[in-house]
């Protein structure tokens, strides 16, 4: 047996003894069950969930701290993560104040799209607006990671008047690409999203435990830790129905396929121009994303236009805040206790 599959083993085996039951309640009992032990899972933190109600669903959500007593922190996750990505840190920060994350739609928890349609990363941002009509927020205050901190940057900067901070983690606007390249890659894109709408009723391919590991720590290359798959896990896996040992990825295939759009550059500077509130910017040393000559010089921009920006260049990978919220909480306390958030 080898490093990885001892790990796997030692952190989700109690799985494999206790998953007679199917579904993903059964799954997310069976990880409770367990106690799983990491070093930055804290004890006893109270965690409820809700759902926010949509027009062709609900949004799962995670609540830490009491949400009633002040306005919350909406936290959101990346790209075929899930609301799990906060395990960890969240309950650094959550008595400070309380903290909401969200599943995307098609992640975790939350409803899919209707057959048919495909998901837009604006939409991202637009589910902002509606959550915050939902709980009727006077401001939005967010804490986001790739995806999420794109799709939170996009919102900051088309309701200026409305955020009162962002926390933006490991990205904040989209990389740049190859046009010719994005182009071309189009009629295989299309190709694919029309095999993957034909298939969404379809169970995907399973796997062992040890493998289901493997599979998302090697899919992120090596960016979520092997000790850390189990927190996305709870939310991001299901039994299969054909096999009670074996688990397939619960989100919808079709986010694979995403039309990420690349956008001119004379645009998204014309945007970022208008973010106004207090922001921090975290990025991973250890991360390729948002470091190609794009990226930087927009972050630039932004450090230019807004006085209230601050840039943090932290060790750790892509997911530094799920493997070492450790690095992020000392540094987001001060931000928030600089600003009087908290």
């Amino acid at each position: 047996m080898n490093i990885s599959t001892k790990m796997a083993h030692r952190f989700i085996k109690p799985i494999i003894l206790n998953s007679k039951e199917h579904g993903v309640r059964s799954i997310l009992n069976c990880f409770n069950k367990t106690g799983c032990k990491k070093l930055h899972t804290a004890k006893n933190v109270p965690v409820k969930e809700i759902q926010i109600p949509v027009q062709w669903g609900h949004i799962a959500a995670k609540v830490w701290g009491d949400a009633d007593r002040r306005r919350p922190i909406l936290a959101l996750h990346g790209w075929q993560d899930n609301a799990g990505t906060w395990d960890t840190l969240a309950p650094l920060l959550y008595q400070k104040i309380p903290i909401i994350a969200i599943d995307f739609p098609g992640h975790g928890l939350s409803s899919w799209y209707p057959h048919g349609m495909q998901y837009y990363p604006w939409d991202f941002a637009r589910l902002i607006l509606s959550i915050r009509d939902h709980f009727q927020w006077d401001k939005v205050s967010l804490l986001c990671h790739s995806m999420g901190s794109i799709a939170g940057m996009r919102y900051a900067c088309v309701f200026p008047d409305d955020v009162d901070f962002y926390i933006a983690i490991d990205n904040i606007i989209a990389d740049d690409y190859d046009l010719d390249q994005v182009v071309e890659m189009f009629p295989k894109l299309f190709r694919k999203i029309q095999i993957t709408q034909a298939r969404i009723d379809t169970e995907p391919p399973s796997y062992s435990i040890e493998e289901f590991v493997k599979k998302w720590h090697y899919g992120t290359k090596k960016s979520v830790s092997m000790e850390s798959v189990h927190h996305l896990a709870k939310r991001g896996m299901k039994a299969s129905s054909s096999d009670p040992n074996k688990y397939y990825f619960n989100r919808d295939a079709r986010l694979k396929h995403t039309l990420f759009m690349p956008e001119n550059k004379m645009f998204v500077e014309t945007l970022v121009k208008r973010l106004k509130c207090p922001t921090a910017y975290f990025k991973a040393i250890d991360s390729p994303y948002a470091s190609d000559q794009f990226s930087v010089d927009l972050r630039e921009t932004l450090e230019k236009n807004n006085q209230n920006f601050e840039s943090h260049f932290v060790p750790g990978t892509h997911h530094v805040h799920l493997n070492n919220p450790e690095v992020l909480a000392p540094i987001i306390t001060k931000f928030l206790q600089k600003y009087k958030f908290i």
